[in-house]
Protein backbone atom coordinates (compact mmCIF):
# COMPACT_ATOMS: atom_id res chain seq x y z
CA UNK A 1 0.00 0.00 0.00
CA UNK A 2 1.74 3.56 -0.70
CA UNK A 3 1.62 6.11 1.70
CA UNK A 4 -0.63 9.14 1.03
CA UNK A 5 1.35 12.26 -0.52
CA UNK A 6 1.54 15.10 1.58
CA UNK A 7 -0.01 18.21 0.59
CA UNK A 8 2.62 21.39 0.00
CA UNK A 9 1.29 22.73 3.31
CA UNK A 10 2.34 19.38 5.31
CA UNK A 11 5.93 19.33 3.40
CA UNK A 12 6.52 22.39 4.81
CA UNK A 13 5.68 21.95 7.93
CA UNK A 14 7.69 18.32 8.28
CA UNK A 15 10.53 20.46 7.33
CA UNK A 16 9.93 23.07 10.02
CA UNK A 17 9.25 20.09 12.63
CA UNK A 18 12.19 18.85 11.52
CA UNK A 19 14.30 21.49 12.07
CA UNK A 20 13.03 22.46 15.42
CA UNK A 21 12.68 26.39 14.47
CA UNK A 22 9.05 28.16 14.67
CA UNK A 23 7.44 28.60 11.06
CA UNK A 24 9.04 32.76 11.28
CA UNK A 25 12.24 31.54 12.25
CA UNK A 26 12.80 28.72 9.58
CA UNK A 27 11.38 31.63 7.16
CA UNK A 28 13.76 33.72 7.57
CA UNK A 29 16.68 31.49 7.76
CA UNK A 30 16.38 30.10 4.45
CA UNK A 31 16.05 33.83 3.40
CA UNK A 32 12.52 35.18 3.15
CA UNK A 33 11.41 38.28 4.61
CA UNK A 34 8.81 36.78 6.75
CA UNK A 35 6.80 33.97 7.37
CA UNK A 36 3.33 35.01 5.78
CA UNK A 37 5.09 33.95 2.39
CA UNK A 38 4.73 30.25 3.90
CA UNK A 39 1.69 30.77 5.67
CA UNK A 40 -0.28 31.79 1.97
CA UNK A 41 1.23 28.29 0.99
CA UNK A 42 -1.47 26.83 4.31
CA UNK A 43 -3.87 28.81 3.22
CA UNK A 44 -4.14 27.91 -0.68
CA UNK A 45 -3.06 30.77 -1.96
CA UNK A 46 0.28 29.64 -3.28
CA UNK A 47 1.90 26.26 -3.98
CA UNK A 48 5.39 25.58 -3.58
CA UNK A 49 7.80 27.55 -6.05
CA UNK A 50 11.11 26.15 -7.44
CA UNK A 51 12.56 29.54 -6.12
CA UNK A 52 11.01 28.22 -2.80
CA UNK A 53 12.51 24.54 -3.09
CA UNK A 54 15.60 26.33 -3.88
CA UNK A 55 15.51 28.08 -0.79
CA UNK A 56 14.92 25.44 1.47
CA UNK A 57 17.52 22.75 -0.50
CA UNK A 58 20.40 25.43 -0.52
CA UNK A 59 20.31 25.69 3.45
CA UNK A 60 19.39 22.20 3.84
CA UNK A 61 20.74 19.92 1.37
CA UNK A 62 19.57 16.82 2.69
CA UNK A 63 16.19 17.53 1.65
CA UNK A 64 15.50 16.42 -1.65
CA UNK A 65 14.33 19.26 -3.85
CA UNK A 66 12.52 16.84 -5.59
CA UNK A 67 10.39 16.20 -2.50
CA UNK A 68 10.06 18.95 -1.46
CA UNK A 69 8.32 20.16 -5.05
CA UNK A 70 6.41 17.15 -5.87
CA UNK A 71 5.82 15.37 -2.76
CA UNK A 72 7.22 11.76 -4.59
CA UNK A 73 10.52 9.74 -3.68
CA UNK A 74 11.80 10.51 -0.18
CA UNK A 75 12.32 13.67 1.74
CA UNK A 76 15.87 13.20 2.36
CA UNK A 77 18.67 12.24 0.18
CA UNK A 78 20.55 8.96 1.18
CA UNK A 79 21.02 7.90 4.33
CA UNK A 80 20.49 11.69 6.30
CA UNK A 81 17.41 11.26 8.26
CA UNK A 82 19.33 10.77 11.33
CA UNK A 83 21.16 13.35 11.71
CA UNK A 84 21.89 16.09 14.99
CA UNK A 85 20.18 18.87 15.07
CA UNK A 86 22.24 22.02 16.64
CA UNK A 87 20.74 25.34 17.59
CA UNK A 88 23.34 28.00 16.69
CA UNK A 89 23.61 31.62 17.58
CA UNK A 90 25.12 34.73 16.02
CA UNK A 91 26.72 35.56 19.54
CA UNK A 92 29.87 34.75 21.41
CA UNK A 93 29.54 31.63 22.80
CA UNK A 94 30.77 32.76 26.27
CA UNK A 95 26.97 34.70 26.80
CA UNK A 96 25.15 31.59 25.01
CA UNK A 97 26.70 28.94 27.98
CA UNK A 98 26.20 31.72 30.61
CA UNK A 99 22.43 31.70 30.06
CA UNK A 100 20.20 29.64 32.27
CA UNK A 101 18.83 28.32 29.27
CA UNK A 102 19.24 28.06 25.35
CA UNK A 103 17.42 31.01 24.04
CA UNK A 104 15.80 30.73 20.12
CA UNK A 105 17.95 29.60 17.94
CA UNK A 106 19.22 32.10 15.08
CA UNK A 107 19.32 29.20 12.93
CA UNK A 108 19.99 25.38 12.71
CA UNK A 109 23.18 23.39 11.86
CA UNK A 110 22.74 19.88 10.57
CA UNK A 111 25.27 17.39 11.49
CA UNK A 112 25.77 13.54 11.60
CA UNK A 113 25.09 11.84 14.81
CA UNK A 114 28.65 11.41 15.38
CA UNK A 115 28.73 15.51 15.49
CA UNK A 116 26.40 16.09 18.69
CA UNK A 117 26.88 19.20 20.33
CA UNK A 118 24.59 20.93 22.40
CA UNK A 119 24.90 24.19 20.52
CA UNK A 120 27.26 26.59 18.11
CA UNK A 121 28.25 29.87 18.76
CA UNK A 122 30.90 31.72 17.96
CA UNK A 123 34.24 33.15 19.49
CA UNK A 124 34.81 36.22 19.25
CA UNK A 125 38.73 36.74 20.71
CA UNK A 126 41.95 35.74 19.51
CA UNK A 127 42.85 33.85 22.60
CA UNK A 128 43.01 30.41 20.23
CA UNK A 129 44.70 32.11 17.22
CA UNK A 130 45.97 30.56 14.91
CA UNK A 131 44.36 26.96 16.02
CA UNK A 132 40.45 28.35 15.79
CA UNK A 133 40.73 31.34 14.21
CA UNK A 134 38.46 34.74 15.61
CA UNK A 135 34.71 34.40 14.43
CA UNK A 136 34.97 30.55 13.89
CA UNK A 137 31.03 28.95 14.72
CA UNK A 138 32.38 26.30 17.67
CA UNK A 139 30.74 23.20 18.19
CA UNK A 140 29.80 22.72 21.54
CA UNK A 141 29.04 19.69 24.10
CA UNK A 142 28.12 19.63 27.77
CA UNK A 143 30.80 17.47 29.74
CA UNK A 144 32.16 17.47 33.20
CA UNK A 145 35.83 17.52 34.61
CA UNK A 146 36.13 13.88 35.28
CA UNK A 147 35.62 13.43 31.66
CA UNK A 148 38.21 15.86 30.90
CA UNK A 149 40.55 15.37 27.83
CA UNK A 150 43.69 16.70 28.69
CA UNK A 151 44.81 19.79 25.95
CA UNK A 152 41.56 19.79 24.28
CA UNK A 153 39.65 23.00 23.88
CA UNK A 154 36.97 23.71 25.85
CA UNK A 155 34.93 26.63 26.77
CA UNK A 156 35.23 27.30 30.73
CA UNK A 157 32.45 28.64 32.59
CA UNK A 158 33.25 29.86 36.06
CA UNK A 159 32.72 32.65 38.94
CA UNK A 160 36.26 34.03 37.90
CA UNK A 161 36.51 33.52 33.77
CA UNK A 162 34.67 32.33 30.98
CA UNK A 163 36.61 31.36 28.51
CA UNK A 164 37.92 29.19 25.23
CA UNK A 165 41.22 27.46 26.31
CA UNK A 166 43.25 23.98 25.85
CA UNK A 167 42.73 23.25 29.33
CA UNK A 168 44.92 20.38 31.56
CA UNK A 169 44.50 19.33 34.88
CA UNK A 170 46.87 20.76 37.32
CA UNK A 171 49.28 18.03 38.83
CA UNK A 172 47.80 18.26 43.15
CA UNK A 173 44.06 17.56 40.80
CA UNK A 174 42.17 20.49 42.65
CA UNK A 175 42.32 23.03 39.46
CA UNK A 176 42.24 23.43 35.90
CA UNK A 177 45.19 25.05 33.72
CA UNK A 178 43.59 27.06 30.49
CA UNK A 179 46.34 27.58 28.30
CA UNK A 180 45.78 29.75 25.26
CA UNK A 181 47.09 29.06 22.06
CA UNK A 182 47.98 33.06 20.96
CA UNK A 183 50.65 33.85 23.38
CA UNK A 184 49.52 37.43 23.74
CA UNK A 185 47.09 35.70 26.18
CA UNK A 186 48.20 34.50 29.77
CA UNK A 187 47.21 31.22 31.13
CA UNK A 188 44.69 30.97 33.97
CA UNK A 189 44.29 28.69 37.16
CA UNK A 190 40.73 27.87 37.90
CA UNK A 191 40.02 26.32 40.68
CA UNK A 192 37.50 22.68 40.31
CA UNK A 193 35.33 24.20 42.66
CA UNK A 194 34.31 27.28 40.89
CA UNK A 195 33.01 25.91 37.39
CA UNK A 196 29.78 26.20 36.78
CA UNK A 197 30.03 24.24 33.42
CA UNK A 198 32.65 23.05 31.39
CA UNK A 199 31.67 22.24 27.10
CA UNK A 200 34.23 20.43 24.93
CA UNK A 201 35.19 21.77 21.83
CA UNK A 202 33.97 18.80 19.23
CA UNK A 203 34.51 21.27 16.01
CA UNK A 204 34.45 24.51 14.63
CA UNK A 205 33.61 25.84 11.49
CA UNK A 206 35.64 28.82 9.47
CA UNK A 207 34.04 30.87 6.99
CA UNK A 208 36.85 32.14 4.18
CA UNK A 209 35.35 35.55 2.52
Amino acid sequence: MQPMQLDDWQRIEKIVRWTGLSVNSFALNIGLNRGENLYRIKRGDNGISKELAELIAAKYPEISRAWIITGEGEMFIGNTAERCLIPAYDIDASAVAGMERLPQAAYVLSLPRAGHADFAALLLNRAMEPDIPVGSTLLLAESGADALIPGYPYLVVSDRITAVRNVFRSPEGDALRLHAVNPAFGDVDVELYRIRKLYLVKGHIHYNF
